[in-house]
């Protein structure tokens, strides 16, 4: 694959499940798959929203053909100790996963046709959770009654960063805004149904990129659910089963969310 022709960019906030559907993604022995380009030195401050076409082919070249470690997730930059690995053919997709720097999506959606995209959208309540038990990302000294609705510290007023209810709500709206305007090209999935549904989900996600579905992958939603690695940035876990859902957040928070999210649009996104 000489030039990144069918692009995936599968966006989602900050511990929404991100990880796991990129490596669904990065199973396909079609797609090359990319971590957190945005954020990464390799590539930072090379897009904004000013950028033209030319500037985000080159962008997405230079993405495919990249030997950063943290990009690849490889060496010592691996976020967790154990980061599958995958045999690959010919690969005819590029796809890449990023929490942070949404704001870019809107105008890569507008200019950037072959550009395919995947807003994952978890219960804020489990999000926020998870975050809170995250040691990279939530402080020991913070007090989640103090962040959970604007994460001010952690946000730090930078535009790159979505973490909290606030930024939360604004994302969600976002991706089912963008799939009204894009439905052929822009999909919004629960990280919910692809618990409760992983292999019957990802079939469907895949005929969205026009993916073909493979053996491999099959397996890998087997390996990645049949067992927990322990990893906070890992993803082989028994989802559904363990781990951080709704019902480990403070009642007070959780029950003013459910208050703030009842009758409106984003009330499909809170699980039971």
């Amino acid at each position: 694959m000489s030039a990144a022709k069918n692009i995936i960019a599968i966006h989602g906030a900050p511990r929404s499940g991100t990880s796991w559907l990129g490596q669904l993604f990065n199973s396909s022995p079609q797609v090359a798959y990319r971590y957190q380009p945005f954020f990464s030195y390799a590539f930072r401050g090379r897009i904004d929203t000013g950028s033209d076409v030319a500037s985000l082919r080159g962008f997405f070249a230079d993405l495919l053909a990249t030997e950063d470690e943290f990009v690849l997730q490889s060496g010592t930059a691996s976020m967790a100790s154990t980061t599958p690995r995958f045999a690959k053919s010919e690969i005819t997709h590029l796809a890449y996963k990023e929490v942070r720097f949404h704001h870019l999506l809107p105008h890569m959606m507008a200019i950037l046709p072959e550009l395919k995209a995947i807003g994952i959208v978890r219960d804020p309540r489990a999000v926020l959770a998870s975050w809170a038990k995250a040691p990279r990302e939530f402080d020991p000294t913070w007090k989640l009654a103090d962040e959970w609705r604007c994460a001010e510290r952690k946000n730090a007023g930078l535009e790159e960063n979505w973490y909290g209810f606030a930024r939360w709500k604004a994302l969600a709206e976002m991706f089912l805004r963008l799939q009204e305007l894009y439905p052929s090209r822009f999909r919004v999935v629960r990280y919910e149904e692809l618990v409760d549904s992983a292999q019957d989900t990802l079939r469907l996600l895949f005929a969205f990129c026009d993916i073909p579905f493979s053996v491999q992958s099959q397996q890998f939603i087997l390996d990645s659910s049949s067992h927990d690695d322990g990893e906070t940035y890992g993803v082989f876990r028994l989802h559904g089963a363990t781990g951080v859902g709704p019902a480990l957040l403070d009642a007070s928070i959780a029950n003013t969310i459910v208050s703030e999210l009842r009758n409106t649009t984003l009330s499909l996104f809170l699980s039971k």
